[in-house]
């Protein structure tokens, strides 16, 4: 039976941030013991004591012997449904190796804990020198935000209409209501959900920065062009009402007066809207009196947990970051985009473009003579037609070296993420030799086999008249082919191209405009077309590094709560250019986009060259808040101006048009590539270090064993071990047993050692000085093979001797010998 080690191994660890009371700290990690990374098995540690640098966490568990365990520690808030146990996870370990527990198979109390190498008790957050945490995700609990702003605040009353005001939600539990019927209506304001079902927190948008922290005791103060998101985890959002109270702030901040309340109910799903805008209330604020004084309106969203995929507590290529990395080169929709709205040629330069350009000289060429200008932006003519967002588009770029591609995703009717920019195409159902007409119809609205049979144009394409007719009868199965290729499928690129190459994956979501009018009317529910396009992503990404961007704001709220293994980028127009602007406050200029990645803790901002040209020092603001920061536009495909922003250290640069900067960058390796042959550089290194210093340590072994043998005096030796070794020889008669029943010898443990250093003895004058241990374990075998040879002969000796006085053997004996002479007929 094979003996199971079991360890009894103390995990300890230092909380130096505060902690609520319905907070806890776990433990998770790679053996079943510690959960194998999955949350609702994480294992809840037990709260010693509180020192001046925070609160102490310890537990003991028992694990099974292994040699080598990987755990992380967290901070969530434990949930008991049903006797089953769901976190809220608050903050957890991101470190890109894990802490690790190290165990010696052989001794059961031998335990190399490397934090004890370190610091013991550990500290939450910090480890060989790193800080890495980050929020968790939804891992069955909803997240439910309250939007407010200050212009959608209504105060009717004169006294309270230019007052400073403050607000702060509190949820309210109904089913706690109902099961405490005596409660009345004049205490229902009192009747809150207990604190350990919900988790709150608010973030206030400012012009000059975020604030993200948990409610005080009366809120937030709502001020001009403020915008207040509280957000609300519970697993029961259709059980719970918000609550919201108002104070009047004075003066003296440390002054308030409750004027006022007011009550949203239960948000049960996204589906109570008709179209894609934004679910949105109205609620009427009473005051003490129970007299109306006001109304307010709430921007609401529900965040839903990402369903059929199980997530771990595992830190992905691409959720880690390499510092020091350099600029990524972004192939935009692989070699670029071939069709160009609102331009009457594509080798014609606005009047636009040409300001634009004037504007880039005068920001780059700082330093340089006025007569030194860029040249106006104009579309280079592309030598090998490629159209844009097909596989051989993205294997193209990969060729030339580059480290992503951006590319779009939206779903099909059947909901299936397909590759392609624009929310619509047209069709055609032209004949060769007939005159057609085109039909703009919405990418949702057709099927993934549709996609890929009609015959499809580009929805900027209105005159049929000028479209030339490149579709044969006769070359059916080469035009399949064709549309194919327009509509790949993201599983088809995750699965088809290089497993090196990057993904930029953007997010496509029909947004409304500020002016009025949206990009495309009745589109999916932000969830499930969020949850489609990700599950697609985690399914099929293997470990490929991928970065997803979206320009709408909620969804990519969304992203970042429904997962952890890939950073969420935020895309933002800026001011400076000329794109239509949207509704959604969030999308107004950069510096709104900075809090609001801060806000939602995103991974980076993905910002218009011009915006970044005419404000460098932003670049320093999004570096000094740990963000990622990606640069897109026209302007980023001109020599000067990416050198400029390379110079800035800026994360990405997303190129148009890159067939025709290939001497540029083509001499450029692909980052992931380098980075993966210096890793396996750094480890090939260090095990030729642990080879040769091993071989040092058997050198050195050899040397002493060496030294030791020449030190001896061999020839006193060998005189005094043979004169004793002859005096055993003539007892060896004395240790050999006969058994006169069975007839064989029973040779002791003694004699045979004597034999055997005999023999040593009587050749090793002959032998070597130096001998290697090789040689040795050879006149080893040899000197034990002979003592056998003599064993077996003296066995033989006297078992003949002793079967002379047996009758059975003499008689059998003379019936031998009669047949032998022939005596006996």
């Amino acid at each position: 039976m094979i003996r199971r080690v079991i360890y009894d191994v103390e995990f300890r660890v230092l909380v130096k941030e505060k902690l609520s009371l319905c907070d806890s700290v776990l433990v998770t990690g790679s053996c079943e013991q510690l959960g194998e990374w999955i949350p609702n098995r994480c294992i809840p540690l037990n709260r010693i004591n509180q020192t001046e640098d925070g609160e102490i966490w310890s537990t003991n568990i028992k694990i099974n012997g292994y040699e080598k365990v990987f755990y992380r520690y967290l901070i969530a808030q434990i949930i008991r449904i049903d006797d089953d146990m769901n976190l809220i996870i608050k903050k957890w370990e991101t470190f890109k190796e894990a802490r690790q527990l190290l165990f010696n198979s052989i001794d059961t109390n031998n335990l190399t804990n490397n934090e004890q190498l370190e610091e013991y008790p550990a500290i939450f957050g910090y480890y060989k020198n790193i800080c890495r945490t980050d929020i968790g995700w939804l891992t069955g609990q909803s997240e439910i935000q309250l939007r407010f702003h200050s212009n959608s605040l209504q105060i009717w009353s004169t006294k309270l209409r230019n007052k400073t005001l403050s607000l702060k939600v509190s949820p309210i539990d109904l089913t706690y209501q109902q099961e405490n019927e005596e409660i009345t209506l004049d205490s229902l304001n009192q009747i809150y959900t207990p604190t350990s079902k919900v988790f709150i927190q608010s973030a206030i948008l400012h012009l000059s920065g975020c604030e993200t922290n948990i409610q005080n005791d009366y809120g937030a103060i709502l001020e001009k062009d403020d915008y207040i998101i509280v957000k609300i985890q519970t697993f029961e959002p259709e059980n719970v009402v918000y609550h919201i109270d108002f104070y009047l702030v004075d003066e003296p901040i440390s002054l308030t007066h409750h004027i006022g309340f007011a009550y949203v109910l239960p948000i049960h799903s996204n589906y109570e809207l008709t179209d894609n805008k934004h679910l949105n209330r109205t609620v009427p604020i009473i005051g003490l009196k129970h007299n109306p004084i006001g109304q307010i309106k709430i921007d609401i969203l529900l965040i839903t947990p990402l369903k059929g995929i199980q997530q771990k507590f595992l830190v992905t290529p691409s959720k880690y970051w390499r510092e020091g990395r350099r600029p990524v080169n972004v192939g935009h929709r692989g070699l670029g985009k071939i069709n160009v709205e609102h331009s009457s040629s594509k080798y014609q330069s606005t009047d636009l473009n040409r300001h634009r350009s004037n504007d880039l000289s005068t920001n780059v060429s700082n330093n340089s003579s006025s007569n030194s200008s860029i040249s106006s932006i104009t579309r280079p003519v592309q030598t090998k037609f490629v159209s844009e967002n097909t596989l051989i588009s993205f294997r193209d770029a990969f060729q030339l070296g580059f480290d992503f591609v951006e590319f779009d995703v939206q779903l099909s009717k059947d909901k299936i993420p397909v590759v392609y920019h624009d929310f619509q195409v047209a069709i055609t159902l032209k004949r060769k030799f007939q005159q057609g007409e085109l039909f703009v119809v919405p990418v949702k609205d057709l099927t993934l086999p549709q996609l890929q049979s009609l015959k499809i144009y580009h929805a900027s394409k209105t005159d049929v008249s000028k479209i030339e007719d490149e579709f044969d009868d006769d070359d059916e199965q080469i035009n399949q082919e064709k549309f194919r290729s327009l509509f790949p499928t993201l599983q088809e690129l995750l699965e088809q191209l290089d497993p090196h190459l990057g993904f930029n994956v953007e997010i496509k979501y029909a947004m409304q405009y500020r002016h009025g009018g949206c990009e495309q009317n009745y589109f999916f529910e932000r969830n499930e077309y969020i949850d489609c396009i990700l599950r697609c992503l985690i399914t099929y990404a293997g470990k490929r590094v991928i970065v997803l961007s979206t320009f709408d704001p909620d969804c990519a709220s969304m992203l970042r709560r429904k997962q952890t293994l890939f950073p969420v980028l935020f895309l933002t127009q800026g001011d400076k250019g000329d794109w239509p602007q949207f509704l959604d406050v969030r999308t107004w200029s950069i510096n709104i986009g900075l809090c609001f990645i801060i806000a939602e803790h995103l991974s980076g901002l993905a910002a218009p060259a011009l915006d970044i040209l005419s404000d460098k020092d932003f670049v320093k603001h999004v570096k000094n808040n740990g963000k990622l920061l990606f640069i897109w536009g026209d302007e980023a495909n001109n020599k000067d101006v990416s050198k400029c922003l390379i110079d800035l250290k800026v994360d990405g640069l997303i190129f148009d048009h890159i067939a025709e900067l290939k001497d540029e960058h083509s001499t450029t390796e692909n980052v992931f590539i380098a980075e993966e042959r210096e890793e396996l550089e750094v480890l090939n290194d260090f095990r030729q270090k642990q080879l040769e210093l091993k071989h040092r340590q058997l050198l050195q072994e050899l040397e002493n064993l060496q030294s030791a043998r020449e030190t001896n005096d061999l020839s006193k030796l060998t005189t005094n071990q043979q004169s004793e070794s002859l005096g055993n020889i003539d007892n060896v008669s004395e240790h050999i047993s006969i058994d006169s029943d069975f007839k064989h010898v029973i040779f002791l443990t003694r004699p045979y050692i004597t034999i055997e250093k005999y023999f040593v003895l009587a050749f090793q004058s002959y032998l070597p000085t130096q001998f290697d241990e090789k040689s040795w374990y050879i006149l080893f075998g040899f000197m034990t093979f002979c003592a056998l040879i003599i064993a077996f002969i003296l066995s033989r000796y006297i078992t003949i001797k002793d079967a002379d006085d047996d009758p059975v053997y003499q008689r059998a004996k003379f019936y031998s010998m009669q047949r032998k002479y022939g005596k006996i007929n």
